[in-house]
């Protein structure tokens, strides 16, 4: 049996197949980001998934992840795999690709991660031929939920959103422009605040307000990590990730301003091996 683990800055699912790689069942616990965490903070993650997955009958894993495109992360989480599951062959690789093998049915496409982050590729059906830097929540990740969450923010907090939507915002989270400020700047992980305003997003698309800003932020998406891939409008270009699955359409209609077409689209691996 195979263990498939997925994992993005959110959230980290452990996903069991059987020998023909199908989905038997799947365990979750908090994100685990290599590029942002210690050894220490992923080996408790990856121990409380071990306990529930347990070790029996797995003789393959493979821990597609946030921050394991960098050779030195994608090691060390190899090194803490192979404590929790020393009999397994061990296979570590970026997020992305492994966003790519599941969407790629062997052709060439453009594959893009949105989700808390945002990452993209021109994949030709076995590798990653083309890449733009993401750059991380801070200079990038843009069309990310920590990107629509900071655009949404930032306008917010200059007093720039429609009263009526300003006041919805502080119901939804229970919050002002002071703890705002506190929660980004005084509390872990202030992208996972950020992101959690993608929700909201989404759930107001309509206003023209929030319309325009979503717009906004994914042809910031398209010109950042798309455009940079040449030729980019002869290929399908396929999602992954929450925002990507959730806000396909509104992707669709920029993209289609480029004659970029979207292919497929899937919240998560989980969503796409459950249904495979």
């Amino acid at each position: 049996m195979e263990l498939f683990f997925d994992s993005g800055a959110t959230k980290c699912d452990a996903i069991l197949l059987d020998g023909d790689g199908r989905y038997v069942r799947h365990c979750t616990d908090i994100g685990i980001n290599a590029t942002y965490m210690r050894d220490d903070e992923m080996a408790q993650v990856l121990e409380r998934l071990r306990e529930q997955t347990g070790t029996d009958g797995i003789d393959r894993i493979t821990f597609s992840g946030a921050g394991c495109g960098n050779p030195d992360n994608a090691v060390r989480v190899e090194s803490l795999l192979k404590k929790q599951y020393p009999s397994a062959r061990t296979e570590v690789i970026s997020d992305l690709l492994g966003a790519c093998r599941l969407l790629s049915s062997g052709e060439t496409a453009l594959v893009a991660i949105l989700g808390t982050g945002a990452s993209a590729c021109l994949y030709d059906g076995s590798r990653i031929v083309a890449q733009a830097p993401s750059l991380g929540y801070l200079l990038g990740d843009e069309g990310s939920g920590t990107y629509l969450g900071k655009a949404l923010i930032q306008k917010y907090l200059r007093n720039e959103v429609p009263p009526p939507l300003e006041s919805k915002i502080e119901q939804a989270y229970g919050i002002d422009k002071r703890e705002t400020l506190r929660r980004i700047y005084r509390e872990p992980a202030p992208n996972r605040f950020l992101a959690s305003f993608a929700r909201f997003l989404g759930d107001n698309r309509q206003d023209a307000f929030v319309n325009a800003l979503l717009k906004e932020a994914f042809t910031d998406f398209l010109h950042s990590q798309i455009f940079p891939i040449r030729p980019y409008n002869i290929y399908m270009l396929n999602l992954m990730g929450s925002v990507g699955f959730h806000f396909r359409e509104i992707i669709g209609e920029v993209a289609g301003e480029f004659d970029i077409t979207i292919g497929k689209a899937t919240a998560s691996p989980l969503q796409s091996l459950r249904t495979k």
